[in-house]
């Protein structure tokens, strides 16, 4: 009675209580539950996320860690084949000059000895004119004034002079 001075009735109340009751357990049943239950699995998916993000970025710098030393082994490998090409590049060009002055070598060799060839040539060709020229003046000169016998003694003398003056010389 007390309360009912206050304005309030029991049999509400208690049906306030019983609805507020049922409402409190229906409430936690499919309301509260579900959505601790959601806010569970997110938050659980979050973390499986960031540790995946974690992972990832792990095999990033793995990768990342890969790919600078295969670079350096590519740049090391390239130093090694320019090097090499280096070296068989001078080796082929020294093997084209020595060639060359091989090649020069036998030019000059061929030239001299074709250049000694024609002098040989030219010498005994002087030798055989100036023989005959000095036949031909003797016989001129000498017909006027000696005798046959005396002129071939003379040519013969001359001509052997000659011919030694010539071996000399060679």
């Amino acid at each position: 009675m007390y309360m009912e001075k206050l304005g309030v009735e029991l049999p509400l109340l208690l049906t306030q209580i019983v609805n507020f009751t049922i409402m409190l357990i229906v409430l936690t049943k499919f309301l509260y539950k579900p959505i601790l239950k959601a806010l569970k699995d997110r938050k659980r998916q979050i973390e499986a996320g960031l540790q995946m993000g974690e992972k990832a970025k792990q095999e990033e710098e793995k990768l990342d860690l890969k790919k600078q030393e295969v670079l350096r082994e590519a740049r090391e490998e390239t130093k090694v084949v320019l090097e090499n090409a280096k070296k068989d590049a001078m080796r082929l060009h020294e093997e084209i000059i020595e060639k060359g002055k091989r090649e020069v070598a036998e030019m000059k060799r061929k030239l001299v000895q074709e250049l000694e060839g024609r002098q040989r040539e030219m010498e005994a060709d002087i030798k055989n004119r100036t023989v005959e020229i000095s036949a031909q003046m003797v016989k001129r000169l000498l017909g006027e004034v000696l005798t046959t016998a005396d002129q071939h003694k003379l040519v013969e003398k001359q001509l052997e002079k000659i011919a030694r003056t010539h071996e000399k010389k060679s």
